[in-house]
């Protein structure tokens, strides 16, 4: 399938940010009552925030422009049609057992799969970025919190946590296609060729 520049661009912003997201989550420190804070840190807890904005507004821009092509949506939310569903759910039961045989059918053949999971992690990152906000419109300065703000920080350590798996999980699938010959990393950031502009 042929994504349009606007979708790459989106996907290549989307990808970065949460890579900062994650790489900044190494090394902030989130301010709590009464604990002094390493100005390092804080500093990068102020950076993890503004990230999360920009990754929130990337993530709710790109869904926006997903729903208006609906071969996109139907792409990435399979779930959402009944027909689609029923033919993801058949390629999972071709295609999943193949894996631990080491067979591993290229995207185009996978398509609903392999959309599901762009789809489930489009969904991730709109949650920690919502979630996120929360956080940072109901935390005091000393680093309180309601207990129903803290619920929801609860909610974005777990997010977090399944953010990290997508993306290991995401990189180790995507150097396995490459690896076979299914270019999909040029498919992801090229318009050009005869087996790219997926």
């Amino acid at each position: 399938m042929r994504y349009n520049k606007t979708i790459r661009i989106l996907h290549l912003m989307l990808m970065l940010g949460v890579l900062a997201q994650l790489c900044s989550e190494l090394f902030m420190q989130v301010p709590k009552p009464e604990e002094s804070i390493d100005q390092i840190a804080g500093f990068f807890f102020s950076i993890h925030q503004l990230i999360g904005f920009v990754v929130l507004i990337i993530a709710i821009t790109y869904l926006m422009v997903i729903m208006e092509h609906s071969k996109h949506k139907n792409r990435l939310f399979p779930w959402l049609d009944a027909t689609l569903r029923a033919e993801l759910i058949r390629e999972i039961q071709r295609d999943i057992p193949g894996w631990f045989r080491g067979v591993l059918p290229s995207p185009d053949q996978a398509h609903l799969l392999a959309g599901t999971v762009h789809g489930l992690g489009l969904i991730l990152a709109t949650g920690l970025g919502l979630s996120g906000s929360v956080i940072y419109l109901g935390i005091n300065s000393d680093g309180s919190m309601p207990p129903p703000i803290h619920t929801i920080k609860e909610l974005h350590e777990i997010l977090g946590t399944l953010m990290w798996i997508f993306m290991a999980g995401h990189l180790v699938m995507a150097l396995l296609h490459q690896v076979k010959g299914h270019q999909v990393l040029q498919k992801i950031f090229t318009a050009d060729g005869r087996n790219r502009g997926s």
